[in-house]
């Protein structure tokens, strides 16, 4: 499927190497089940949730990924093995080449989340689990195959993700389940998920030389506890209401106005996000200049690398604030926004049904 068309040169510790994709359809494929463990599908996925479908279950969608991805992204800096190395196979997604490669994140991600919206769903809506089994499924072996297919992990890579996952499936539903109340309800929730958040930002396990995945798991922290102070303070403001109902539910197919206004609501939600995302971005890291006592332009001029302390340290300092404020607006603000323009979901705000 993929044709190494030979070595060209070797600079520094790189090869440069041609390729020729003989099967697109493989090839498209896997790299659409690629981005089902990526940053982009992910911010969609759960802003679907949260505009379009369920917030009870989006929200406990979220701590399920938070949970198993900082796991996953810890241990690949505490184990530190190395990618498959190109060649003999071909990395054809260069922007991880630079994390280290055990257990993949991707084949963990890719079994924990679609397995938390089929657990999570089968208790509150009505429909065969046998389509839930086979949503999990398909979803899997594509994120999996995808990821040695692309040459970004080794079968060894795969397989201890997997199993890790699972494992961590058997507390992590439960937790997540059962402490849902309290992260809603309870006034000193935020105190212990901003407490916990930061600690986990802080004791983040080294590593030997500078990788994405600390800023990475930074951001998904960020993006958690956004969400989670967003649902809170609708809790807390009396917005948000236990539904007049019980589970299980039946599910309906959207008719085409509904649809209209699902469409509505991710364009409007997205332009929220990005206007926001926009405008805190240079914000949050001006202000971590500050802080650090240096300038934006030094800053830029440094590599990446464990020893600049004061980049990295800017780095992560930003891309917490900056999700963080992000994912409040998805939870507190553009649903307030959809109100106004007379968009919003009904039933958003009565969805608690613990």
């Amino acid at each position: 499927d993929t044709q190494k068309a030979g070595q060209v040169g070797l600079r520094g510790d790189k090869n440069i190497i041609y390729y020729k994709i003989n099967n697109k359809f493989w090839y498209f494929l896997f790299l659409l089940g690629s981005q089902l463990g990526d940053e982009a599908f992910s911010a969609f996925f759960f802003s679907f949730w949260f505009w379009n479908l369920d917030a009870s279950v989006g929200r406990r969608l979220v701590l399920v990924w938070n949970i198993v991805m900082y796991i996953g992204q810890g241990l690949k800096d505490i184990i530190r093995w190395p990618r498959p190395s190109m060649p003999p196979v071909v990395q054809l997604e260069q922007k991880w080449s630079l994390e280290y490669g055990m257990p993949s994140t991707h084949a963990m991600i890719g079994l924990a989340v679609p397995t938390a919206a089929v657990m999570f769903t089968l208790a509150k809506y009505e429909y065969p689990q046998v389509v839930g089994v086979c949503i999990v499924s398909t979803w899997c072996i594509l994120v999996c195959c995808s990821r040695m297919y692309l040459g970004m992990h080794s079968l060894a890579d795969i397989l201890a993700g997997l199993v890790l996952s699972a494992l961590l499936l058997v507390w992590v539903l439960p937790l997540v389940h059962y402490g849902d109340s309290f992260l809603i309800c309870s006034p000193l929730a935020p105190a212990v998920t901003v407490s916990l958040s930061v600690l986990a930002v802080w004791f983040y396990p080294g590593s030997d030389r500078w990788t994405p995945a600390r800023g990475d798991t930074t951001a998904a922290l960020g993006c958690y506890l956004g969400v989670q102070l967003g649902q809170w303070l609708n809790f807390q403001l009396g917005i948000l209401q236990h539904s007049a109902s019980n589970p299980p539910y039946l599910i309906q197919s959207p008719n085409m106005q509904e649809g209209g206004l699902m469409l509505l609501r991710v364009f409007i939600g997205g332009l929220v996000a990005i206007l926001t995302r926009a405008v805190v971005k240079p914000l949050t890291y001006q202000t971590a200049c500050y802080i650090l006592n240096t300038d934006k332009d030094t800053l830029s001029q440094q590599e990446h690398h464990i020893s600049n302390k004061k980049k990295l340290a800017a780095d992560l300092f930003y891309k917490f604030l900056t999700w963080m404020t992000v994912c409040f607006t998805v939870t507190f603000l553009s649903p307030l926004v959809f109100r106004l323009v007379g968009c919003d979901r009904e039933g958003f705000y009565t969805e608690l049904t613990f």
